[in-house]
């Protein structure tokens, strides 16, 4: 029969690690006839062993940022989507900007990759537009991961030791004390398998974040400015005046008749005007000759 006494030690111990927990654990045993110290050996064998087992197979979380620019956003767009489905990944994050008629000038994509293509991702990302910027980056997790696993595998034996103490209990006290314990001991499980969880997921997928932006009147934006960027932006703002004109001209237009129809009448009459003042005015005398005075 499992003592009060050391019941309540058990649950007072029970957050100063998992060393006093073994020791709790072992001397509950031994009031119960000494049959957990067989399990208790072996288990603290397998925790021995499992870094090393662990170490194997390096964790790493690979992160890259890849920058494009170029004319047409969205058909660069639909080739990072393609790119994403031939390595059999999948788009987290989309947003687009748009300016104007000409389509988006700007799109911006998360990626998740699977770690093992990451590399060969980044080298088709940057070969779909004009390449401005790319940058990679990666974090050696395998002691987080280890540690972790390591921690779940003792949660588990503790728990699976505190149910068999629970199965032996026959007061009452001692059953609310160690259930009360078990409940802790799963919480923080739960905890370290999240954690776990959220490691799997970071290194088995890559995030890669892809932004494009629309390349200027000048083409690729690789290029810096000269003649035939000159040249073409030139006619491009000719271009755009001789449509701004051709858009004053078809609104001036349909108002041609209407301004002919006032301006006629004055017009006319003020060339009426002119003929009658042409006419009522008398002609100039002729100038008459004038010789020397005869002597």
């Amino acid at each position: 029969m499992i003592s009060i006494v050391s019941v309540l030690a058990l649950g007072a111990c029970g957050g100063s690690g998992e060393s006093a927990d073994s020791g709790s654990v072992e001397s509950l045993a031994d009031s119960s006839g000494g049959r957990a110290a067989a399990p208790e050996m072996a288990a603290q064998d397998e925790d021995a062993a499992a870094p090393e087992q662990a170490v194997e197979k390096a964790s790493i979380i690979s992160t890259g940022s890849v920058s494009l620019r170029a004319k047409d956003v969205a058909k660069i767009r639909s080739r990072v989507q393609h790119i994403t489905d031939r390595y059999s990944g999948q788009v987290t994050q989309q947003e687009t900007s748009d300016s104007d008629d000409d389509g988006p000038s700007h799109a911006r994509m998360v990626l998740r990759i699977p770690s093992k293509s990451f590399d060969a991702a980044m080298a088709d990302l940057e070969e779909t537009a004009t390449l401005v910027d790319s940058s990679t980056t990666t974090t050696d997790v395998t002691t987080e991961v280890v540690d972790t696993e390591v921690r779940v595998k003792n949660a588990r034996t503790s728990i699976e030791r505190i149910r068999t103490l629970l199965s032996r209990a026959d007061a009452i006290g001692d059953v609310i004390a160690i259930e009360s314990e078990l409940a802790r001991r799963e919480a923080d499980l739960d905890s370290l398998l999240a954690q776990q969880a959220a490691l799997e997921d970071q290194t088995s997928l890559s995030t890669i974040t892809v932004s494009i932006d629309r390349a200027g009147p000048g083409g690729s934006s690789g290029d810096g400015p000269g003649f035939l960027a000159g040249l073409s932006a030139g006619w491009d703002a000719l271009g755009a005046s001789a449509r701004v004109l051709a858009v004053a001209f078809g609104a001036i237009l349909p108002w041609t008749p209407v301004v002919l129809l006032l301006i006629a009448p004055v017009w006319l009459l003020r060339r009426r005007k002119a003929a009658v003042a042409s006419a009522t005015v008398p002609a100039p005398a002729p100038a008459t000759a004038t010789g020397p005075a005869e002597e």
